[in-house]
Parts: structure tokens; C-alpha cells; sequence
């Protein structure tokens, strides 16, 4: 089969599309016929080695990608809940060798959910990582309510234009943060406001939030304390290992300090919270922004293209093209 496969860390030139034997599902796995994959900007921080040192995480060579949507071709030993024919989604472990730029992947049974009928496969490839972030964030660390209030940093991306769409549907105030390009892409999603930080400051807006929800790592715990009202709530996505860091201590200093509270978003990515992705997206609430649809051999360009900051929505790998 063919894959996008790189065999040291390093820049998106180390990609390659390869010939690699097809994996064989273990007890507890499913091979799947790969139709969609999109991009996050994990994938590009793994290639660059930014995971190197974490404990348990295998070293290239790798096939780049986590995101996926497509068909179970085979099932590993013993009995479980998935079978041969089945439509489903879900991610890869970013800890393992295997990848979603390919035209299959083998994957744990319990990091895939069945897709419902009428989610396109293109739909469902965009949902883990990004929609999984955006929504755990808002739902389970924020548990957002309808009229809060909530600043969430690069509403135009991945994981923000999820969250934009989802604290709507909560009946929160939404003011979004974005570049000038995409004020009007932002608005459209449903924001109340949109705030362009090439002309505004961001920490010296006129209001303060319940929630700011950090999904560009463009602030930290810090710079958002006069941002958040009393018991406000900053959510960081860990995007850098410093951010993650100011973000843990904020966690433990911000009720001390000044009666707000801090925490990172780890996502649980697992059989379950797609399973919610796939409702909502069902029902209409979550509906990504595919900006482009590209093959194989253009995803050296798009992850290069995304790790400059100033993408809109998702980016989808289409295997067969």
C-alpha cells in the first residue's frame, strides 16, 4: 500500500510517499480501508521530534497522521464489538509507528466508533483530534453553560472553529479571536464577536470571560488573568511543553492568587468520545470547514502550511486520489 512515511525526525521534506506492506491486526485491532485523513497540528510536532523523549513513544520510522475515516477490511483474534464492512472513524495512537496518510491503518478497536449513516467520511476524519479538543474543553473541563461568557484564541483553526460552533450550541456569548483573513470566516460560524489580533490587543478587551479557552496557544495562564471574571476558567491545549507547564502551575497558584482557575486539556481519545462526536455531527452542531481535499503526495506542503499558524478549518488527505 502507499503512505506518507518519513525515516528520521526533522522538516516536511523528510516525507515521502512509500510502498510499505500492509499492517496485520492484532486480538484487540481492526485493519482499516483509510477514506479520508486529516491533518492536526500534532502530526507535524511529532515529525518535528517535539515527542521524542516521551516515555513509550516509537521513533521513525513512521507514517505521519492520526485522524482517519473508512472501512474495516479485517479483524484481529478473538471476539469484539467491530466487524469486516463496517463504517467507522477514529485516531491512531500518535505513540505507535502507524499512521492515517495511508491507504490503511491498523488501529485499536476501543479508538474507533461507528460512523451513522449520513456522515460522510470527509466529515468524520476532521472530528477527533480537532472537534475531541474543542469539545472536551468547553463540555467536561469548562462544563460551559448557556449565557457565560467565553474568548476562545484561534477560532479560525482546527480545534477553535469546533469550539466556536460548540459553545454556540451551548448558549454561551462567543467572542473569537483570529487574523484579519478571517474575521468574516469566524463571524459566519456564529461568533457574537470577533476580535482580529493583528489590530487589537487581546488582553486589554473591554470585558472579561468565564472561559477563555486557549485553542491556539497564543496566550498563556498568565496574560489571561484579567481576562477571566471571579471563578473564570483558562483552558490551554498544551501546545508547547513551556505552556503546559505555566499552565499545571497556574492550576495549582490561580484560586491562591486571584480566585480564577487554570487546566490543560488532555484528550481522551477513545471509542467513546467519538461516539459523541458522531452525534452531534449527525445532528448538525459540529459541521468543519474542509478548506482543502488533497492527495498523498501534497501532504509534505499542508503540514508545512500549517505549522505557520494561519490556517482556516481542516485540511482532508484523500488516499485514493
Amino acid at each position: 500500500m502507499l503512505a506518507v512515511r518519513y525515516e528520521s525526525y526533522g522538516p516536511p521534506d523528510v516525507l515521502r510517499v512509500a510502498e510499505v506492506p500492509e499492517g496485520t491486526p492484532a486480538a484487540g485491532e481492526v485493519r482499516v480501508r483509510v477514506e479520508a485523513a486529516s491533518l492536526n497540528p500534532l502530526d507535524w510536532k511529532i515529525r518535528e521530534g517535539h515527542m521524542r523523549f516521551v516515555p513509550l513513544f516509537k521513533a521513525p520510522p513512521r507514517v505521519t497522521g492520526c485522524d482517519f475515516a473508512g472501512v474495516i477490511v479485517a479483524v484481529g483474534g478473538g471476539p469484539g464489538p467491530r466487524h469486516v464492512g463496517e463504517r467507522v472513524f477514529g485516531s491512531v495512537s500518535p505513540f505507535g509507528r502507524e499512521g492515517s496518510c495511508a491507504q490503511s491503518c491498523v488501529v485499536a478497536a476501543d479508538r474507533i466508533a461507528p460512523l451513522p449513516p449520513g456522515v460522510p467520511f470527509d466529515v468524520a476524519a476532521c472530528l477527533p483530534v480537532a472537534a475531541g479538543t474543542a469539545v472536551q474543553a468547553l463540555a467536561d473541563e469548562a462544563q460551559l453553560a448557556s449565557g457565560q461568557r467565553v474568548l476562545i484564541t484561534g477560532a479560525a483553526g482546527g480545534v477553535g472553529h469546533f469550539a466556536v460552533q460548540y459553545a454556540k450550541h451551548r448558549g454561551a456569548r462567543v467572542v473569537g479571536v483570529c487574523g484579519t483573513a478571517n474575521v468574516g470566516f469566524v463571524a459566519s460560524l456564529g461568533a457574537d464577536r470577533v476580535v482580529d489580533y493583528r489590530t487589537t490587543d487581546v488582553t486589554a478587551l473591554d470585558e472579561t470571560f468565564d472561559v477563555v479557552f486557549d485553542a491556539a496557544n497564543a496566550l498563556d495562564w498568565r496574560r489571561a488573568q484579567r481576562l477571566l471574571a471571579p471563578r473564570g476558567l483558562y483552558v490551554g491545549t498544551a501546545g508547547t511543553l513551556g505552556s503546559a507547564i505555566v499552565t499545571g502551575a497556574g492550576a495549582l497558584l490561580a484560586p491562591l492568587l486571584g480566585g480564577t482557575r487554570a487546566r490543560n486539556v488532555a484528550l481522551r481519545a477513545n471509542a467513546a468520545a467519538w461516539a459523541r462526536l458522531a452525534k452531534l455531527a449527525a445532528q448538525g452542531v459540529l459541521k468543519p470547514h474542509v478548506e482543502r481535499r488533497i492527495g498523498l503526495a501534497e501532504v509534505a506542503a499542508a503540514q508545512a502550511a500549517m505549522a505557520t499558524g494561519h490556517g482556516r478549518g481542516k485540511t482532508v488527505v484523500v488516499p485514493a486520489e
